[in-house]
C-alpha cells in the first residue's frame, strides 16, 4: 500500500514548528484514508482531532430537512477542521464528507493544545486563520442572504480569478472543483448555474476555455455583476 505521508509541515500553522516540534506532532498523528463519498465525521459527532488533508479533498456540508446539501467549506491538501475543539468541547455541526478518495491526518486535541502552549507563534497563527475563517463564513451568509445566483457566480468567480493568470485576454482561472459542487456551495443546481455561466459569456464578461478553465475577460464588468 502507498504510504500516506504526514500532514504536519504542510499546514502553515505549523510550519513555523522547529523539527523536534514537527516530530513531535507526527508522532501523534493517526492517518486514515477515506473513499470518495465516504462519511469522516456525521453531524452530531464529538470532534477530538484535527483533522488534516493529506491529500485529495473533503466537504463540509450541511443538509436541509428536504435533503437539500450546501457545502459550506472545501478543504484541500494542507487544509484543516476540528480548530474550535482545541479550546473547548464541540460537536461537528455538519456532515464532513470525501469528496474523492482522500488521506487525511487525525492529531489528537491534546497534542495540539501541548505545542501552543510552548509555541506562541503557532498560536497567533491559529488566531489569524480563525479570523480569516469566520470572515468567510459571514461572506456566505452575506452572499446567500443578499445576491441572487448570478450574482453569487460573479462573486465566486472573481475571488477564483484573484490566483489566476494574467494572460492578454484577462484572467485565466482553473476551477478546482467540479461546477456540480460549485453549484452546491452557492445554493442552487448544476442546470441552473449553466444557464447563469452562458449569461455572462454572452455579455463579454467571461470566456470558457474549456469544462473547467474560465478566462475573465472583463473584471470591472463581473464586478458589477456581482453587485459591487
Amino acid at each position: 500500500m502507498e504510504t500516506i505521508p504526514s500532514c504536519a509541515a504542510g499546514v502553515p500553522i505549523f510550519r513555523v514548528l522547529p523539527a523536534a516540534g514537527l516530530a513531535e506532532l507526527g508522532e501523534a498523528m493517526r492517518h486514515r484514508r477515506y473513499a470518495k463519498g465516504e462519511l469522516v465525521l456525521a453531524a452530531g459527532d464529538p470532534i477530538e482531532h484535527l483533522v488534516v488533508v493529506a491529500r485529495g479533498r473533503l466537504n463540509f456540508l450541511y443538509t436541509t430537512s428536504s435533503g437539500r446539501e450546501q457545502v459550506v467549506r472545501a478543504l484541500g491538501p494542507g487544509e484543516f477542521l476540528g480548530e474550535m475543539a482545541l479550546f473547548t468541547p464541540v460537536r461537528c455541526e455538519g456532515d464532513l464528507v470525501a469528496a474523492e478518495d482522500t488521506d487525511v491526518c487525525l492529531v489528537p486535541r491534546q497534542a495540539v493544545q501541548s505545542i501552543l502552549r510552548r509555541h506562541s507563534d503557532v498560536a497567533v497563527r491559529l488566531v489569524e486563520v480563525l479570523a480569516q475563517r469566520l470572515a468567510a463564513a459571514e461572506q456566505t451568509i452575506a452572499d446567500l442572504g443578499l445576491r441572487d445566483v448570478g450574482q453569487r457566480l460573479a462573486a465566486e468567480l472573481l475571488r477564483m480569478a484573484a490566483g489566476g493568470t494574467r494572460v492578454p485576454d484577462g484572467i485565466r482561472l482553473r476551477v478546482p472543483v467540479p461546477w456540480a459542487e460549485i453549484a452546491v456551495r452557492l445554493g442552487t443546481t448544476p442546470e441552473s448555474l449553466s444557464r447563469r455561466l452562458k449569461a455572462l459569456a454572452e455579455r463579454g464578461l467571461i470566456r470558457q476555455a474549456d469544462a473547467r478553465t474560465v478566462v475573465v475577460l472583463d473584471p470591472e464588468g463581473l464586478r458589477r455583476a456581482a453587485g459591487g
